[in-house]
């Protein structure tokens, strides 16, 4: 698993500035769509993908231990569709 560090490490490189400054702007970047998201918009970066926040309507479940039926709450996801760009190659 890479995580924001190598991905601040590859940046900084490819754009000539420090570590510390692509993974504040990295940090940042992941900040503003997920709060977009939490506002009800949809965040499209072209030849990426599609960030939303999607509402999972309230559901009935069984218990796998008991087996008794039991009722899921509705709660809001954050989704991501790939683009076929991403998708497919």
């Amino acid at each position: 698993m890479v995580g924001i560090s190598e991905i601040s490490k590859t940046v900084s490189k490819k754009t000539g500035t420090t570590q510390k400054v692509a993974r504040n702007v990295i940090k940042h970047f992941l900040d503003t769509v997920i709060a977009e998201a939490d506002k009800g918009n949809k965040i499209n970066l072209a030849g990426f993908g599609i960030f939303e926040r999607r509402t999972q309507m309230a559901r009935k479940a069984r218990n796998p231990q008991t087996k008794k039926i039991i009722e899921v709450p509705s709660k809001k996801k954050f989704v991501f569709r790939a683009s076929s760009k991403v998708k497919y190659k």
